[in-house]
């Protein structure tokens, strides 16, 4: 997925892609300015969360739009490593 696609977007796509509104991925492409493949990244994995696309009305539950959980080691400071931080520097600043 592009970094700029946040979930309102998704949901619209999702939303237009269905089949009771029946938008073509490059139509939908065309009115979002999201590249064709993300489009059909989005919906498929919208789908694969447990979207029902043919079930009216259309529930798109925020599970089926979330962000994928980032990859990377995660940080070392702590929130109480940070305040003692900050304290430090507030406390020396002069």
């Amino acid at each position: 997925m592009a970094p700029n696609t946040d979930s309102y977007t998704r949901v619209l796509i999702v939303t237009l892609k269905s089949p009771p509104v029946g938008k073509s991925t490059s139509q939908i492409s065309e009115l979002t300015g999201v590249h064709p493949r993300t489009i059909d990244r989005i919906y498929g994995r919208a789908i694969a969360a447990g979207f029902e696309p043919n079930v009216l009305p259309l529930k798109i539950l925020p599970h089926h739009v979330q962000d994928a959980p980032r990859s990377g080691r995660p940080a070392k400071q702590t929130k109480e490593v940070k305040e003692q931080i900050f304290q430090q520097v507030r406390c020396d600043r002069y």
